[in-house]
């Protein structure tokens, strides 16, 4: 096979984007891959698959928020749930996967919330688990959450108990 003829100027460029995007480990793939995308096209492979956790920065805020991916569209870009539990796409200014800890913290958040409790807060008339002593009713006036949930878990909310009339 016979070289291409090219210019001074497209020698140049063909250089630059040699040492640049082949030769650049971080970038490199194989010069038949590069020789097809640039050929047949190519697409984008999402950072973020659906379903997957996420933490935003918002251009307006100062701390980062937990959401879920709910879809992505063809060239990459992403839509996350909000709060009202629409999609959204605008506003990110930064965007990550969430942790393990951060899921398993967020998990947790909600499910308390589902209950309209804060993390790990207990109220008079809850019935809570002990794995030590068994069934234990709180009794406490004030509303107080458990620092050591270890070894506890929620049997029932006293909202939810049958047993107690209103």
């Amino acid at each position: 096979m016979e070289k291409v003829k090219v210019t001074k100027e497209q020698a140049g460029a063909i250089e630059y984007f040699r040492k640049t995007f082949v030769d650049n480990k971080a970038t490199s793939m194989s010069n038949e891959k590069l020789a097809k995308a640039l050929h047949h096209g190519y697409e984008i492979e999402p950072e973020f698959k659906k379903g997957d956790y996420v933490m935003v920065k918002w251009k307006n805020r100062q701390k980062e928020e937990f959401y879920q991916v709910v879809s992505i569209d063809p060239w990459g870009s992403f839509q996350i749930e909000t709060l009202d539990g629409s999609p959204n796409s605008s506003g990110h200014e930064n965007t990550r996967h969430a942790t393990p800890e951060e899921i398993k913290k967020e998990k947790e958040r909600r499910w308390w919330a589902k209950h309209g409790r804060e993390v790990k807060e207990v109220r008079n008339g809850d019935i809570i688990y002990s794995y030590s002593t068994g069934v234990t009713f709180v009794r406490n006036e004030n509303n107080r959450h458990v620092t050591n949930f270890d070894g506890f878990r929620v049997v029932c909310f006293a909202e939810n108990r049958l047993d107690l009339s209103n």
